[in-house]
């Protein structure tokens, strides 16, 4: 990774353009063509570094709402749960973590009815005891990484 690659990474964490030509605008931010931005940005998605570009958008605005929830799975039948959960509808985060709740999980739906009825039935098809942990206050922070 280049001094150019790391000025764009920089620029599109802060605010991806939105115009017509996006990648121009990228390209004359950081001294290249659009077209030569465009070959940068999908190299890094291809090497990982970029994992996704897309909106943020505020689900409370929107009308959703959101549990973070945490599950004792055995080492045995981790990956396959983790599958499946990455696979529902409005799961945002799902890792391993050490301790006895050993994975968690973010998932977003309209209602927390809905929520309730996806979490029961992961837990009737793995035997499983899913414990929700409602938002109570939100604290936003900005994730950035400078290069």
């Amino acid at each position: 990774m280049d001094e150019i690659d790391k000025k764009i990474l920089n620029l599109i964490q802060e605010e991806f353009p939105l115009s017509e030509r996006p990648f121009e605008d990228i390209g004359k931010k950081t001294g290249i063509s659009g077209r030569e931005a465009l070959k940068r940005v999908k190299e890094l998605k291809e090497k990982g570094i970029i994992r996704r570009i897309g909106p943020i958008l505020e689900r409370k605005k929107l009308g959703y709402t959101s549990v973070l929830c945490g599950v004792h799975v055995d080492d045995s039948a981790i990956v396959e749960v983790a599958r499946e959960i990455s696979a529902l509808a409005g799961v945002t985060h799902n890792y391993e973590r050490e301790g006895e709740l050993n994975l968690w999980f973010t998932i977003t739906k309209k209602t927390i009815g809905e929520i309730d009825s996806a979490l029961a039935d992961l837990e009737r098809a793995h035997g499983l005891r899913i414990y929700r942990f409602p938002e109570k206050r939100t604290f936003k922070i900005k994730t950035y990484f400078p290069l």
